[in-house]
């Protein structure tokens, strides 16, 4: 079984429904996704975000055996951002998200961190969760600290779009 399948399908917090990404998700996706401001917190994001990236998106969610992703949505069902887990032979999952900007400071991400967390938190494989932020990226940071994560070490950005700039690798394990 991939640990992906172990997984709920759907997660309820008190605002937010966590589910697969749909293809009626696409507009309200690329709406928040092409956004230059995603571009500053993301590692992956691409910018501009087309109906393609969506759509791949969409695709990819439904199909990956490297990632599970979920839609974070709200009391309306309409898309507001994603939360997934990363997948590497040998390593904990790695936690990824993003929310649109209109949603930012409601405290939607922490209640979608620590709702994933909880849902998985009796998951075989899931005991320890792994999570990079950037250093200038503080309300991600406080998302990850409201959800116990714990600062493991300093380092420095990879990828292309953040090579060099300082950051946070962080982990969570269940108690």
């Amino acid at each position: 079984m991939m640990q992906t399948d172990a997984l709920p399908a759907t997660i309820q917090t008190e605002r937010l429904t966590l589910r697969a990404p749909v293809l009626s998700d696409l507009a309200d996706i690329v709406a928040m996704a092409n956004n230059p401001k995603m571009v500053e917190t993301t590692a992956t994001l691409p910018f501009p975000y087309a109906d393609r990236d969506g759509l791949d998106f969409i695709q990819q969610a439904a199909s990956s055996s490297e990632l599970r992703a979920y839609a974070i949505a709200g009391a309306d069902d309409r898309f507001m951002g994603s939360i997934l887990f990363k997948f590497a032979d040998g390593k904990s999952p790695e936690l990824g998200y993003w929310l649109g900007e209109p949603h930012w400071g409601k405290g939607y991400a922490a209640e979608a961190v620590i709702g994933l967390l909880a849902a998985t938190r009796h998951v075989p494989g899931f005991t320890q969760i792994g999570a990079r932020v950037l250093q200038s990226n503080p309300a991600s940071i406080r998302v990850l600290e409201k959800a116990g994560f714990l600062l493991l070490e300093r380092s420095q950005g990879v990828v292309e779009r953040h090579r060099g700039k300082p950051l946070l690798i962080m982990g969570w394990r269940a108690s």
